[in-house]
């Protein structure tokens, strides 16, 4: 829990980070629908980090987005380890930006937007992405470029959102199934969010919103020569408040999610806790 600290207290000094702008001043796990405003950028800085039974990861991951349009939005995003452990079971972390020492690129497309009243908006929005690992092998098994692609809907006002989606990340096995590679990982979550009255004023007054979020994570077993290893893969679910607050250009967000079901295939450590503190700077 001390690098999670020093991790948190890092992040916060280097500024940008992750939920304001580049996460769409959404949950910070959870999938959510709005993109950036046409030539509109964003830089992010996000702190995460896992609990489990024998230690903690932690990681920093920087990320800059571009808005192409006002429902299209490039993401690039890298990874700062900075405490690892080796039997750490295959995870997303958020919805986007992984928690494994991948380089990512993303491109979404909210392809629907309707409005249903004044200051309200029922909409839909795709990712697609190419993630390429940093490092050569990941508990024992050889790493591969992979791909991600998710699609997410829901409903925004000033004052309640609700947002459901889906995502799913795959390891590319070039040398088909007898090829070694890591397992799938399929996200799902359900963000419900509320911003009190008080907090429904323009700046230079402070805007907070609170999120509950529920995470969940299915995990297909590793592969090594054609075998899938009956000790990897297996299902667990998050749930978890958050915050986002936003200042003029400045967002900061973050909150834990907590192990609320486990179901994992063998000695795999568990995991109790997740930690993430994002700050955004977009302009």
């Amino acid at each position: 829990m001390k690098c999670m600290r020093c991790g948190l207290i890092l992040a916060a000094a280097l500024g940008p980070s992750t939920t304001a702008a580049s996460q769409g001043h959404g949950p910070a796990y959870g999938l959510s629908t709005p993109t950036l405003g046409r030539g509109g950028w964003s830089v992010d800085v996000a702190a995460m980090s896992r609990r489990l039974d024998d230690g903690a990861t932690l990681m920093l991951r920087p990320m800059l987005s571009y808005g192409i349009t006002e429902d299209v939005q490039l993401s690039a995003s890298l990874p700062l380890p900075l405490n690892t452990l080796p039997r750490v079971p295959n995870a997303r972390g958020m919805a986007r930006m992984p928690a494994a020492p991948d380089a990512e690129l993303l491109l979404g497309w909210r392809f629907h937007r309707q409005g249903t009243d004044v200051g309200t908006r029922f909409e839909t929005t795709t990712w697609v992405g190419v993630d390429y690992p940093t490092d050569q092998t990941r508990a024992g098994i050889t790493t591969s470029p992979g791909l991600v692609g998710s699609i997410v809907t829901g409903y925004a006002s000033r004052t309640l959102y609700l947002w459901a989606g889906s995502l799913h990340r795959r390891y590319i096995d070039v040398g088909g199934d007898s090829e070694d590679h890591l397992g799938d990982v399929t996200l799902y979550s359900l963000v419900a969010g509320y911003r009190p009255p008080m907090f429904q004023r323009d700046y230079p007054h402070p805007d907070w919103r609170i999120f509950v979020e529920v995470i969940g994570e299915h995990s297909a077993r590793t592969v090594v020569a054609g075998e899938r290893l009956s000790g990897t893969g297996g299902h667990q679910i998050f749930v978890g408040p958050t915050l986002l607050g936003l200042f003029g250009s400045w967002g900061v967000s973050g909150g834990p999610v907590f192990n609320a079901y486990r179901d994992v295939n063998g000695s795999q450590p568990g995991e109790t806790m997740r930690l993430v503190l994002n700050t955004t700077l977009w302009f």
